[in-house]
């Protein structure tokens, strides 16, 4: 096995970019930080001969959700474009659905995509280029918002766009050392569910666990009533045909958790319009699950259908193994599904009070002061039962991959036991020693919103480093680019801990 000190990042979240003709960032953006990546990574090529590091050339691991996919809305300018990235030759000949929200998951349509996230983020991806030419190498894992990354015309054009944006950045700084199109595509490598190094490391995006996110056949993802598309889990369609439209007005409503509290915050700065965008985008969003819902029921009741299939050529581990990890993900989606029943009992009573709220306030401002009165007995009952019900009912949702991480040590044991088990997808960097190994979340490189107190966002931008031979406790880094160089994450233990 080479010997590669490692980086590994989640969750960077790209899509449309900035617009290089306006200079704006999409409205759906949450990636803002093309330039600070690529010092990162121009930084560690640049301590890379200290003894410390041994001169070893450095594997990037983007671990999920690298690419959004799924907030990629715009549509191409372009009729020819159109027609070889949809199959039709204006705009107005697409579904209705792909009008308002976006071209759908075929390999043609997410190639487009692909390009239209590199379009907006060269610095990004030129860094990435230059990466590779510099010696190291780069390994991409697919998340539940870049499940298009299944397609191999899709991972082509990533390598493509790679070398289009280097090439235009080397030409232009007249730096940065030559590499073949064969060059660079040997130094990528995709995983198609996870990555392995024996006694050492494995890395997960971690979406399988969560029943939002769930894909019933990871390895692949596609429609067995239509194998040219991505069958998407409910939870993508909750952000393609809801939360897409909430952030046309508030662009950090899918960056605040939980969600009651985007909600109390949205209903006490603007009732009315929220709640009409409630409505009406929540009645579109209804109609699409249920047009899932009924595909998947078809599904399941004319095509059954094996999660395994063809497992043994994609994954380096062996059956025994993976027949342990898939139970691992059946037990942890049927806690989280109990997990989830408690949240909804718990954030009832939230919608409902913020619900009387705005009705008290419009009740007032029409001068029906019996009607208010009636709104504030109510309000004030059920802030009772809100309170009682958040002492009755607990939930452990924000911490589902811990337990997941656990399970997954058991799993791999004796003989496939590693050093470090690293995850992302929750956006919440954290580390935990378990029985032996080491559990890691990179967290995430999008605003972050507090859970208490405003909505008011901070920056992290966390990465794990891990050198070669090290096994000690992890080095889970956050990047400041204000001193042009990385610094430990401050992590406090918590009150059960």
């Amino acid at each position: 096995m080479d010997e590669y000190n490692l980086l590994i990042v989640s969750d960077l979240h790209l899509c449309e970019g900035m617009d290089r003709k306006t200079g704006k960032f999409c409205r759906l953006e949450d990636f803002l930080f093309d330039n600070v990546f690529a010092r990162l990574l121009r930084y560690h090529e640049g301590i890379r001969h200290q003894p410390r590091f041994g001169g070893r050339p450095w594997l990037l691991i983007l671990n999920g959700d690298t690419f959004d996919f799924l907030q990629v809305t715009s549509l191409p300018e372009d009729d020819r474009v159109l027609r070889l990235a949809a199959g039709v030759e204006r705009i107005e000949k697409l579904p209705i659905d792909e009008q308002d929200y976006g071209l759908g998951t075929t390999a043609e349509e997410s190639k487009w995509k692909m390009r239209r996230i590199a379009e907006g983020h060269q610095t990004f991806f030129a860094a990435l280029g230059r990466f590779i030419a510099d010696g190291n190498r780069i390994v991409v894992i697919k998340g539940n918002h870049d499940l298009e990354l299944h397609w191999p015309a899709v991972q082509e054009r990533l390598v493509k766009e790679i070398e289009r944006a280097y090439v235009r950045e080397r030409l232009s700084s007249g730096k940065g050392p030559a590499i073949t199109s064969a060059e660079l595509r040997a130094g990528i490598c995709f995983c198609p569910w996870f990555y392995y190094e024996p006694g050492r490391l494995y890395v997960e995006h971690g979406g399988q666990y969560e029943p939002a996110s769930h894909c019933p056949d990871y390895l692949n993802p596609v429609r067995p009533d239509d194998p040219t598309q991505i069958r998407l889990p409910w939870g993508s369609m909750f952000v393609r045909y809801l939360f897409n439209k909430i952030e046309d007005v508030h662009p950090f409503a899918d960056n605040v958790r939980p969600i009651t509290r985007y909600i109390t915050w949205a209903f006490s700065k603007s009732p009315i319009k929220t709640l009409d965008l409630l409505l009406t985008r929540g009645w579109v969003f209804l109609r699409a699950f249920w047009n899932v819902a009924n595909t998947t029921v078809e599904i399941a009741l004319h095509r059954p259908q094996s999660s395994r299939s063809h497992t043994q050529d994609l994954v380096p581990l062996p059956p025994e193994v993976l027949e342990r990890i898939a139970a691992v993900v059946q037990r942890r989606l049927k806690a989280a599904r109990q997990d989830w029943i408690g949240a909804v009992v718990r954030s009832l009573p939230t919608v409902v009070l913020v619900a009387l709220i705005a009705l008290m306030a419009l009740m007032a401002i029409a001068a029906q002061w019996l009607l208010a009165s009636v709104c504030l007995v109510l309000i004030v009952a059920v802030s009772f039962v809100r309170h009682w019900l958040r002492r009755r009912f607990s939930t452990g949702i924000n911490d589902f991959l811990l337990p997941t991480a656990r399970e997954l040590e058991q799993a791999l044991k004796p003989d496939h036991a590693v050093r470090y088990i690293v995850m992302g997808h929750d956006h919440q960097a954290n580390f935990e020693q378990l029985e032996r190994a080491w559990y890691v979340n990179t967290g995430a490189w999008v605003p972050v919103y507090e859970k208490e107190g405003p909505i008011e966002w901070r920056e992290v931008l966390t990465f794990f480093r891990l050198i070669w031979g090290y096994e000690g406790p992890p080095e889970l880094l956050r990047w400041d680019d204000g001193a042009g160089e990385p610094a430990r994450l401050v992590l406090r233990p918590g009150p059960n801990r």
